[in-house]
């Protein structure tokens, strides 16, 4: 018997402390993180879908901190 599918879920995290407000998140995730009045990141607490997390993907590896990553649910 075929186990069933199992739907992973998956966020945009950002991890404050490592963060320094650089914004390159905010241009590659537009739909996904907005700035603060100091630059750094409020990100969508939404499940990313397939447009979303190729967004997301390229923010966190353009991340110069490190500062976001993908969280799994």
């Amino acid at each position: 018997m075929a186990e069933p599918a199992v739907n992973v879920i998956q966020r945009l995290r950002v991890d404050a402390v490592r963060c320094d407000g650089v914004g390159i998140c905010a241009h590659l995730a537009v739909e996904l993180v907005r700035v603060d009045s100091w630059g750094y990141p409020i990100v969508s607490r939404q499940p990313l879908s397939a447009r979303s997390l190729r967004q997301a993907r390229a923010a966190v590896a353009a991340c110069p901190r490190r500062a976001l990553f993908l969280a799994t649910d």
